[in-house]
């Protein structure tokens, strides 16, 4: 009895016949390689090497000569990735098991590189790997403004930490010195005013500006991944490219007009004492109540200050001959003071005559967009210009003055009044056109009832001559049909 023995061939085990070979597909991940092959022609393979070489040289040449700093061109370069979840597999690869197995894992989908790309040594991250996690970093908003050398210099630094359900991040009262960003899963901010955050959004990102402590508990509502960015290393990364973009701080601060006359000397070492902050949009630089501790400059983005008046309108109107009602009605309105380019912030309280080291800030500045601002303290203000300096600075003060409150809402009231005055003219000219023809009130008032009585008149007219028509229509049509039966 012949048994048909079945035998397993493999592409290593035997070769293929003829000139096919077998071109093998690698998925490989830092930790996981899956295998598999399929048979194409030695042309065929010819050709799929040059293409792939001819691209790699392509990309090099686009890195040489590509300016990432480029908002626009950076940001199509880095969300073109995106389009990798979208690609259709064909269905003979979907339907192996090892295959399967590999999309459930964290290593398959890019934008889950990420994470275990941080869970790394940072010391031993590749360039490629970094570029994969500076990729991700650049669509949240306090890295949009951020140059793409120093996103990759933060890309080399952050860590992972991952959060079973209902376990504590931190605690309130604790010390912070680091900023959280969820990556995955969502976090519960237990404070005054509960709020559940999810995926891209940044927590204590005040830890990485100075000493912090948290305001809030956090806790992990399900499975939660993080990201997180050192104080330290942040500081480090910022101070390092203020550096690199020294020459351009300068070159801008000459350029002001508050700063132009001033000997150079001076100006290289007040930009020398320069920090640089970035602010995401909403987010508050000073409130009231603050101390007076430092002067901004908008270098990129728009500042604002939010300002709620109440105005009170009176409305009258004749009840009759000799009397009138009135009713007063309040309106709330809302105004933005913004601080675009160029312009300086809580610089008015700092040169004050009348300085007290305690006074404290009157308003609140918040980010209308993303922001970068250029800064120095109050102290090192000092340290750099003179008294005769301080009092150039109150001369064009007092000649530019700021937009204070109080002004906003006298300029506002002095608007709505002139928008009286030309209602009350218009007024007054409509009822002086009226008394051309010499038509009071009482004889407007009779031609209107006259008017309505002829109205009335033509009406009932109208229904007569309609009931009428009617009655002769049925009359002739009762005598057509007595003729008819005689």
């Amino acid at each position: 009895m012949k048994t048909k023995q079945r035998r397993s061939i493999s592409s290593e085990s035997k070769k293929p016949s003829n000139d096919y070979t077998f071109r093998t597909i690698q998925l490989a991940t830092p930790q996981i390689e899956y295998i598999t092959s399929r048979s194409t022609t030695a042309s065929v393979e010819k050709k799929l090497h040059k293409l792939g070489k001819l691209r790699n040289e392509q990309n090099l040449q686009l890195n040489n000569t590509i300016n990432y700093d480029d908002q626009s061109i950076r940001n199509s370069l880095l969300y073109q990735n995106e389009d990798w979840g979208k690609f259709e597999f064909p269905s003979w690869l979907k339907s192996r098991t090892d295959f399967m197995k590999l999309r459930k894992s964290k290593h398959f989908d890019y934008h889950l590189q990420v994470f275990s790309i941080c869970e790394q040594d940072p010391f031993r991250r590749s360039e490629e790997l970094i570029e994969i996690v500076a990729h991700y970093l650049v669509k949240l908003d306090f890295f949009r403004l951020m140059p793409y050398k120093m996103i990759k210099q933060i890309s080399s630094r952050l860590q992972a930490k991952s959060y079973e359900e209902d376990e504590i991040i931190c605690k309130k009262g604790e010390k912070g010195d680091s900023m959280y960003i969820i990556f995955d899963g969502k976090v519960e901010v237990i404070g005054q005013k509960k709020q559940v955050l999810g995926p891209k959004s940044l927590i204590d990102r005040n830890s990485l500006e100075f000493d912090y402590f948290r305001n809030n508990t956090l806790q992990a509502i399900t499975v939660t991944h993080l990201l997180i960015l050192n104080r330290i290393e942040y500081i480090t990364i910022l101070n390092h490219n203020m550096k690199a973009e020294h020459l351009n701080h300068e070159r801008f601060i000459k350029s002001h007009q508050l700063f132009s006359h001033f000997p150079d000397e001076r100006l290289n070492k007040f930009c020398s004492l320069l920090q640089g902050k970035y602010l995401t949009t909403n987010e508050t630089l000073y409130s009231i109540g603050d101390l007076i501790d430092y002067l901004y400059i908008v270098k990129q983005g728009t500042l604002a200050r939010q300002i709620v008046m109440d105005l009170e309108d009176q409305n009258r109107w004749p009840i009759n001959q000799k009397k009138w009602l009135s009713q007063i009605i309040t309106r709330t309105i809302s105004f933005n003071i913004e601080f675009e380019i160029g312009q300086l912030v809580g610089y008015s309280d700092i040169i004050d005559s009348d300085f007290d080291s305690e006074k404290k800030r009157k308003e609140t500045i918040y980010a209308k967009t993303d922001c970068f601002l250029l800064y120095v303290s109050k102290s090192q203000f000092f340290q750099v210009f003179t008294q005769a300096d301080i009092q150039y600075f109150q001369n064009y003060q007092n000649q530019n003055p700021p937009l204070t409150q109080e002004q906003l809402v006298k300029d506002t009231r002095q608007k709505q009044n002139e928008q009286k005055q030309k209602l009350q003219m218009v007024n007054q000219a409509i009822y002086s056109h009226l008394r051309q023809f010499s038509f009071d009130y009482e004889t407007l008032k009779k031609k209107e009832q006259k008017y309505e009585q002829v109205t009335k008149n033509q009406k009932k007219a109208s229904r007569e001559f309609t009931n009428r028509y009617k009655i002769i229509r049925r009359e002739k049509k009762l005598k057509l049909i007595s003729l008819e039966n005689y």
